[in-house]
Order: C-alpha cells, then structure tokens, then sequence
C-alpha cells in the first residue's frame, strides 16, 4: 500500500466516524432505493401512495412483493400515526381504498427538505465542479468494489500478515471498551497506529 493510499483510508475512516454523515448516508440510501431488503416498507408504501390516488390491499401486496398479512399491519401501523387513511370503495364497500393523508404528504415533504438541507451544507464547501468530481470518482471506486470478491483480498501476504498479527493481538490482550469506541487492553503498538493513521506523519501532511 502505497503512503497516499494509506492517507486515503485514514481519511474515510476519519469520515465515516461523523455519526451524522454516517446517518444520513444511509437514511438517503434508502429514501432512493426500491430494494425491499435495503428500504423501510412503511417509506416505500408511503412514496408508492404519492404516485397513485389510492391503492387496495391486493395492490400493495403486488407492488410490494410482500404478504397480505404484512400488509394489514403495514397499512395499520401507518394509519394509527394518522399517514394514511382508509375509505370504502363506492364500487364494493368490502374494499378500502388506501391514500395518503395531509399529514402524511407533509412528512415526505419535510423529509425529502431535511435530506435536501443536509446534502447542501454538508458539501457547501465543495464547488459544483468539484462535486461532480468526487460523485465521479466515488463511483468509479465503488464499482472496482462491488466487482471484487472477499477472497481477492485475502490473496495479498500483507494482508494475511496483517490479520495474522491483529489475531495474535487480540488473543494476547483481549479487548476493552474505552471513551470513544473499541481498543486493544495495552493500545495498540506503533506499527498499527502508523497503518491507521495515528502514528508520525509527514512534516506537510494536513488532513
């Protein structure tokens, strides 16, 4: 690994330790994903009803790819919190017609304006270019992840010899809950804090 790769990785460790970066990372995450195993059922019930008048129960089964059963208490669940409401259909009074409330509009409203607000303030710093940049970038290193298998990284011998001594470490010491997170009882040793970034820097290092 080379000195401005370790730099790189110190630095998205340093970033994925803002918990509210971190928070609204993966709120957004599933606000914009469809993935029923990534996205709360009660969000994506809620966009679903912003693009019809009103849905049935048979709908919402179908388009959620879920059970009647998880449907009832789905739909339940979001009319107790006064989201959405139910109404007989003027066709057959056995079926309830499900659309969202005022309320239930204004808590998408206010959602899609927080996820707005934060988004901005978080990269405000950042012009529009370099935004664009980073999205570029991020992108094309998570697709090289996404491509690679778990066991491409565990052909490196460093990195078994690095797993090899964190094991050794952890057998030996044990481990302990500190201010701030997990530790090793002891610390941890001045080669481990040079790999995390915590050891001597360079005299121009700023970050």
């Amino acid at each position: 690994m080379t000195y401005d790769s370790q730099a790189l990785l110190t630095l998205f460790g340093r970033l994925f330790q803002q918990r509210a970066f971190v928070s609204a990372a993966v709120r957004s995450t599933r606000m914009n994903e469809c993935n029923p195993q990534r996205n709360s059922n009660q969000l994506r019930l809620l966009h679903l009803l912003t693009e019809h008048d009103h849905l049935t129960n048979s709908d919402i089964v179908e388009d959620l790819d879920i059970r009647p059963s998880s449907v009832s208490a789905l739909v339940a669940k979001l009319e107790d919190a006064g989201l959405i409401e139910r109404q007989a259909s003027p066709d057959d009074k056995r079926v309830a017609l499900i659309s969202l409330t005022t309320a239930g509009r204004k808590f998408l409203e206010t959602a899609h304006k927080a996820k707005d607000d934060f988004s901005e303030a978080l990269f405000t710093t950042l012009s529009e270019a370099e935004q664009a940049q980073l999205r570029d970038i991020l992108q094309k290193l998570l697709k090289d992840l996404e491509a690679k298998q778990p066991s491409d990284w565990a052909k490196s011998a460093d990195f078994r010899a690095f797993m090899e001594q964190a094991q050794v470490l952890h057998r030996g010491h044990g481990m302990h809950r500190h201010e701030g997170g997990m530790g090793m009882r002891g610390g941890i040793g001045p080669n481990m804090r040079d790999m995390f970034g915590d050891g001597p820097r360079r005299p121009h290092d700023n970050y």
